[in-house]
């Protein structure tokens, strides 16, 4: 069935977004001058479809691939945004994580994301990977299979995040968005060009359920810690019509909020 993009549209402009948090507080630098969060704007840097790259979404990392147009790679993390930002006002992560995302998910598919039906996983178990960092590649290089190319990107893009210092903007946003106390669910995407010219995203879902206040999630010793690591991971379909059809719209909504919630684009 094809997507109805006046039905996405009309969904778009129906959200209230009124009374969601911005997040990061203004703070000032030892001179007085106001120092502004780490974000798209500020970076300079823009998506380039000739280059890999990633950028934080709040509580998601987004890997793209050479070849996802930079309209389309906009579009993916301005709806991944839309979603996070409704179902953070929508369903307490803390106190119904599963339920959070399927609200997110819900999100995405109404805003043209094909969201593959998949189930949650326990991991904690599995492999050797003591680190979140290291089960993340672990688990998605399982699910990416034979594809050299993408577990490249995401082997890129995890061993990038490990080797920044845990106080800078990227983990900063990351960690404040995908923590709560003993509780840590984030996403990890790689978009991809399909090709029929659509677009796929190999995403995870993860969630981590500790004993004790979970600090630095991305470097967390979560077996150590006696923590539980479950994900859901799937492929998500996007038609670029679509997606660009919907994005003056999203990008209206979230624009207030992509300070505060977007990272700078990282090249790979």
């Amino acid at each position: 069935m094809a997507f109805d993009t006046h039905r996405g549209r009309e969904f778009v402009r129906s959200i209230d977004l009124s009374g969601t948090p911005r997040g990061i507080t203004t703070t000032r630098s030892t001179r007085g001058d106001i120092l502004e969060p780490d974000s798209v704007q500020a970076a300079g840097k823009v998506f380039d479809k000739a280059k890999t790259q990633a950028q934080i979404v709040g509580a998601g990392v987004f890997s793209f691939a050479q070849g996802v147009t930079s309209e389309v790679r906009q579009g993916i993390s301005d709806s991944a945004l839309l979603a996070q930002l409704l179902a953070n006002k929508k369903v307490s992560a803390e106190e119904n994580p599963l339920g959070w995302f399927t609200t997110y998910f819900d999100v995405l598919q109404k805003v043209g994301w094909i969201v593959q039906e998949s189930t949650w996983t326990d991991y904690t178990a599995q492999g050797a990977a003591v680190e979140v960092h290291d089960k993340i590649l672990e688990v998605m290089t399982a699910a990416l299979g034979p594809s050299a190319a993408a577990i490249a990107v995401i082997t890129a893009t995890m061993h990038a995040l490990s080797g920044m210092n845990p106080s800078s903007p990227w983990i900063s946003l990351f960690n404040r968005e995908s923590q709560k106390a003993r509780l840590a669910r984030f996403q990890i995407g790689l978009v991809e060009k399909e090709e029929n010219s659509d677009v796929s995203i190999s995403l995870l879902a993860c969630l981590i359920e500790a004993h004790t206040d979970i600090t630095q999630v991305l470097f967390f010793k979560f077996k150590n810690a006696g923590a539980t690591f479950r994900a859901n991971s799937g492929k998500v379909f996007i038609n670029p019509t679509y997606l660009n059809d919907l994005g003056p719209s999203i990008r209206e909504k979230i624009h207030a909020y992509q300070t505060n919630y977007l990272s700078s684009i990282l090249d790979l």
